[in-house]
Formats: structure tokens, C-alpha cells, sequence
């Protein structure tokens, strides 16, 4: 779809609305839609912190109160929150996607509307204080790179969880069965969890309401 076939899709005004152009009401909807999506954005990134703090609280917790054998609760501990941090970082590049999409939206409907408002950045001139002037960072795409610190973080401690690592010891059947649990886990995140926005096939089926006297 080039731009002139995007526009024709929102040209012309809606029924019933006393003459409102189609692209205005699709602008309000996808700025509408935008800043849903930046709030859902903030109330996952809650929920993956959660379990990422308590598997944290959990590994330091045993490391510091067991005396006994405590490698493999640890491991546990380290997968939990290797696989909460890999999908943290996924969902916030799910996240990203959507709120770019509609954003892409706003930049194409608001010329039809108000002009270019949202694309024209409005900088703050003779600022030069690097400590309090404003910079212009991605909030997403800091929170995707603290996703993937965080992640490579679990992985070390899931590596001090396995050792002492030698071919003289018998093997561990239940760290081998944590850790291809673990890898399962993450291949499944990475392989089954991508969205299907190409093409979507739907089938209507109707319901049935009898009443029984």
C-alpha cells in the first residue's frame, strides 16, 4: 500500500456524525490507542519486575541462610529468573512494535487533519548542562537493553549454580531436567510467541438460546 492508497482508505466523511472526516476520527483513535498501549507498557514491565525481584530475593535468600547441598534450589532460582527476564525483554519488544505502529499512524493521519504536529520535535535552545538539560533517549529501548543485562546477569548465576562442572562427577539428572526445561521454555518465547499480523482467518459460528419451561 503506497501513501496515496492509505489515504484514500480514510478519505471522505462518516455517516451520522455530522460530516466528520474519517481521518480525524482515525487520528483520535490511534492517538487514543497509542497511549493505551504506553500504559499497558508500564503495567507489564511492573509485572515482570515483580517475579524478577522475587527470584532475586529468592537465590539471595538461600545462598545466605543454607548450609546444606543448596545448588540445586539456587538453579532453580537462576532459570526462574533467566526465563522471566528473556521474556520481559521479548514483551518489551512486542510493546515497542505496537506503540511504533500506531505512532506511524498518527504521523501519516495527522497531515490530513492538523498538519504536523506530533512529527515536529520542539527543541529547548541555550541548555548545555549535561547533568540537568533534557536528552533524548528511548525509554523502550533502555528498558530492552536492562532486559538483556539482566537476562545475561541470570545466565552467570545459573553457570555458578552448576558448579563444580567435571566429567568425575556423576550427572545431575535434575539440573539436566531444569536446565532443558529452561531451554524449552526460552525456545518456545522465541519460536511460538510472535504474533500473527499478516493475515488473519476468522470463522463466525452461531449460538444457540433455547428456553426449557
Amino acid at each position: 500500500m503506497n501513501i496515496q492508497e492509505y489515504e484514500q482508505k480514510f478519505a471522505g466523511t462518516l455517516p451520522d456524525s455530522d460530516h466528520k472526516l474519517k481521518a480525524e476520527k482515525a487520528l483520535d483513535l490511534a492517538l487514543d490507542i497509542r497511549k493505551f498501549e504506553i500504559e499497558l507498557y508500564w503495567k507489564r514491565a511492573t509485572y515482570f519486575w515483580t517475579f524478577i525481584g522475587a527470584a532475586l530475593a529468592g537465590y539471595a535468600l538461600v545462598f545466605k541462610t543454607s548450609t546444606g547441598d543448596n545448588s540445586w534450589l539456587l538453579l532453580i532460582f537462576s532459570c526462574l529468573g533467566f526465563l522471566f527476564s528473556v521474556a520481559w525483554y521479548l514483551v518489551n519488544r512486542g510493546s515497542k512494535f505496537w506503540q511504533n505502529n500506531w505512532e506511524r499512524h498518527v504521523d501519516l493521519l495527522e497531515d490530513l487533519v492538523v498538519g504536523p504536529l506530533y512529527k515536529t520535535i520542539a527543541h529547548r535552545v541555550g541548555s548545555n548542562n549535561p547533568l540537568t538539560s533534557p536528552g533524548q533517549y528511548s525509554v523502550s529501548k533502555i528498558n530492552q537493553i536492562l532486559s538483556v543485562f539482566i537476562s545475561l546477569f541470570w545466565m552467570l548465576l545459573i553457570f555458578k549454580s552448576l558448579l563444580p562442572i567435571s566429567t568425575l562427577l556423576n550427572p545431575d539428572y535434575f539440573k539436566i531436567g531444569v536446565l532443558v526445561l529452561t531451554m524449552a521454555a526460552i525456545w518456545c518465547l522465541f519460536g511460538l510467541g510472535k504474533s500473527d499480523n499478516k493475515k488473519t482467518d476468522s470463522k463466525l459460528v452461531p449460538r444457540e438460546s433455547s428456553v426449557v419451561s
